[in-house]
């Protein structure tokens, strides 16, 4: 998947490839972990062993930084997302999973108080985006040092979905941080809400968030197909169901019973063909950072959506976002 060719790899050449897949997707740290592997394998990992002094760095700056945000914000509550979350939730050692940033969520009503905070703290507003600089934006991104945070009033634009983030607040479960106390997602809400952020992205982060995926579905039986009906009361079940079709495309041990099952309830036969055939990415190409065209991926991003209501409102949303953004920038 990562290089091609088969498996185990049948030359040092594929080996060494196969390793720069491993490091370009965030996955080195577990090949390192794996204590059996093919000869050439093993030998092409072991001369990476500057890229592991690297990353070992690198994930003791983003543990420090995560650290540092929940002991920040000790007083109130706080919802770790995506790697600052998983890292400490399903791998056993906080290394196995580089970050590139550390997401978190407040409520809608502390998002200027939460900002305000971040911004005595030391830490840097950014504007990667026109729309960041929308005060209605759903995250808002900072530097701490080196280390990108980004505070999210919501998981995505509101338009797109429909998120009772009540219900999602209420659902937070606590979670440790080192010595520091937070709260992450419950195990459903983090399943549907990893599936879809990932088609959000129209697919094309790392492969690591795949390995994410399979490690929250194995917690319990019956994860994904109780996903898929918060999915549905979501309204994002065409990612909960293209993020499933293309894992169990690529990985075959992710096509459980589980899985087949959330797939089925999540849309229609007549959609799932739809979305197979037109709309979702080759699976050699997952995780690579050009997926098509603008407009392919403009196509890709509307089509994953539930409904036309919903690529409507996005479209009339991010419309007034630029303008609300080119005029801040043009205030500031």
């Amino acid at each position: 998947m990562l290089v091609g060719g088969q498996w185990p790899p049948d030359s040092p050449n594929a080996a060494g490839r196969l390793v720069e897949g491993c490091i370009r997707h965030g996955l080195l740290p577990l090949l390192f972990a794996e204590a059996e592997l093919p000869p050439a394998l093993e030998q092409a990992r072991d001369a990476a062993a500057g890229w592991r002094r690297i990353q070992e760095m690198r994930a003791a700056r983003f543990h420090e930084a995560t650290e540092a945000v929940c002991a920040l914000f000790a007083d109130e509550p706080v919802l770790l997302l995506k790697g600052a979350d998983f890292a400490h939730r399903v791998y056993p050692d906080p290394v196995l999973r580089p970050m590139q940033d550390v997401d978190f969520l407040v409520p809608a009503d502390r998002m200027e108080p939460t900002c305000d905070r971040l911004a005595r703290a030391g830490l840097r507003r950014e504007f990667f985006t026109l729309g960041q600089r929308d005060p209605a934006n759903h995250e808002r991104p900072f530097t701490m040092g080196k280390v990108l945070v980004e505070v999210h009033q919501a998981f995505i634009q509101p338009p797109r979905h429909r998120i009772d983030y009540e219900a999602v607040w209420s659902r937070r479960v606590p979670l440790a941080v080192g010595a520091q106390p937070c709260f992450r997602l419950d195990d459903v809400d983090a399943v549907a809400y990893q599936a879809l952020s990932m088609a959000t992205d129209e697919f094309r982060g790392r492969l690591l968030r795949y390995v994410d995926l399979w490690l929250l579905l194995r917690q319990r039986e019956g994860l994904a197909t109780a996903a898929a009906s918060r999915a549905q009361e979501w309204q994002s079940a065409r990612s909960l169901y293209g993020t499933l079709s293309l894992a169990c495309q690529v990985f075959p041990e992710f096509r459980t019973e589980d899985v087949r099952e959330a797939m089925a309830r999540a849309v229609p036969v007549s959609t799932a063909r739809f979305l197979d055939r037109l709309v979702l990415p080759p699976p050699s190409a997952l995780g690579r950072r050009g997926l098509g065209s603008p407009v392919v991926r403009y196509w890709r991003k509307g089509a994953l959506m539930d409904g036309v209501r919903r690529r409507l409102a996005f479209a009339l949303f991010h419309a007034r976002a630029l303008a609300r953004g080119w005029r801040a920038k043009r205030a500031r």
